[in-house]
């Protein structure tokens, strides 16, 4: 058996841990030593680490012991810790893992296989458990993005309009003509006509008769002014596909 020198070369079968050399050690130094090697190689899998627990990691290449969580349909018997302990946390359907159950394990195929969570691209946040705060979650459920209720300022830059003014005029109509009556005076002769006889008139008072009421018409007209429209420089802008908080990119994986 090859001399163990590296981690990577610890095995976490006892047996197939063993220090190389001609001469057999003592039984009890033997078998320490195998399980001392035997349980280094668990550490460096993490045998520490609970099975299912999640963790973001800088890469894209899983750790030993752990895997990405892509909601791919994995090996029942390949991963028995894990199926093991995705039936004690309660598997769903395909048709509700398919429906908005995409953080939970589903059934897979029914017999061989059993589905990974899928939370590429999303956040993972913390269960409300009737906090009040994101009411009526479900474990492992799906949350679209949304914006609460809110309100933006506006500031405006000013802006003018152009007028246009062709000059109008207004019409009248003439409803001014009158007339005015004058009273005669009468003439009196007495006896006969004769050449130099002067007439004799009854006085009598001459007055203008009322007739000067009348009336105009004005005529209305357009003005002919343009008020030409102008832009206010306001404009309210959205950005992206939904609302997130600054961030980096990370993979989850969970161990298995």
């Amino acid at each position: 058996m090859a001399l163990i020198t590296t981690l990577a070369a610890c095995n976490t079968n006892p047996a197939l841990n063993g220090p190389d050399g001609t001469t057999d050690l003592p039984s009890t130094l033997d078998d320490a030593i195998r399980l001392a090697l035997s349980f280094i190689a668990q550490l460096r899998d993490g045998a520490g680490i609970p099975t299912g627990m999640v963790s973001a990691f800088a890469g894209s290449i899983a750790p030993i012991g752990w895997i990405r969580m892509n909601g791919a349909l994995i090996s029942r018997t390949t991963y028995p810790n894990l199926f093991a302990f995705a039936t004690a946390q309660g598997l769903v359907s395909e048709a509700t893992w398919n429906a908005n159950m995409q953080g939970c394990f589903s059934v897979g195929d029914g017999s061989t296989t059993f589905r990974l969570p899928d939370t590429r691209g999303t956040m993972i946040r913390d269960l409300d458990e009737s906090r009040g705060i994101d009411a009526s979650r479900l474990l492992g459920s799906y949350q679209v993005d949304r914006n609460a209720a809110h309100t933006h300022s506006v500031s405006d830059p000013t802006h003018t309009h152009g007028v246009s003014d062709p000059t109008h005029t207004h019409s009248m109509d003439a409803q001014g003509n009158h007339q005015h009556s004058v009273d005669q005076f009468a003439s009196v002769f007495a006896g006969n006509i004769f050449a130099g006889a002067v007439p004799l008139y009854s006085p009598g008072a001459s007055a203008t008769g009322v007739a000067g009421l009348h009336a105009h018409n004005i005529f209305g007209a357009a003005t002919g002014i343009s008020l030409f429209g102008a832009a206010t420089g306001i404009s309210v802008v959205s950005s992206g596909g939904d609302g997130v908080p600054k961030n980096y990119a990370f993979p989850h994986f969970i161990k298995y």
